[in-house]
């Protein structure tokens, strides 16, 4: 079976399509890895605008459940971070999947059961969260920056026009 996430509703239905362009090009890598492994997919999970912070996703419960009940031998995902972006939910995940009795593969890094395979497993799982901690201090950041410009950290309230100015200071500073 093969489990597929975007993190975001924007990136679900950019390009115009129904599931954009990433689902389907996570799709196609495993249906490549599966037939690499002499698999079939029986089965897609797909969560679409969750973010992988959290275990709490709708499709990754689902598909928790679903091969503690089914006899399943891999887990498909494309990249080690569609599963989980912080090191506990990725243990928690991994340990589920091993206890159903099935592998966890992914179809961008060599992950497996030998020590290499699973210190680089670790590796990923490691620079996935700090991918995500990072970015969002970026955006904090950012946002604070915007701020001390004169900008709002959102769109403006009902009742006020979002436009974009410099503030003097700003402009000044340039």
């Amino acid at each position: 079976m093969a489990y597929l996430r975007v993190s975001t509703k924007d990136q679900a239905e950019r390009g115009g399509f129904a599931e954009s362009l990433s689902i389907p090009a996570q799709r196609e890598a495993a249906q490549r890895k599966a037939s690499q492994l002499g698999a079939v997919i029986v089965e897609e999970f797909i969560d679409v605008g969750e973010s992988a912070r959290s275990a709490d996703r709708p499709e990754l419960r689902r598909m928790l459940d679903y091969i503690s009940s089914s006899a399943v031998s891999y887990v498909i995902v494309h990249k080690i971070d569609r599963l989980a972006r912080n090191r506990v939910g990725d243990v928690e995940i991994n340990l589920a999947i091993r206890a159903a009795g099935a592998t966890l593969v992914s179809c961008s890094e060599n992950t497996d059961d030998t020590p290499s395979g699973a210190l680089l497993h670790g590796i990923m799982s490691s620079i996935a969260e700090f991918y995500s901690r990072n970015l969002a201090s970026e955006v904090i950041k950012g946002t604070q920056q915007k701020v001390a410009a004169g900008g709002t950290p959102t769109l403006a309230p009902i009742g006020y026009v979002n436009t974009w100015r410099l503030s003097t200071a700003a402009s000044s500073a340039l």
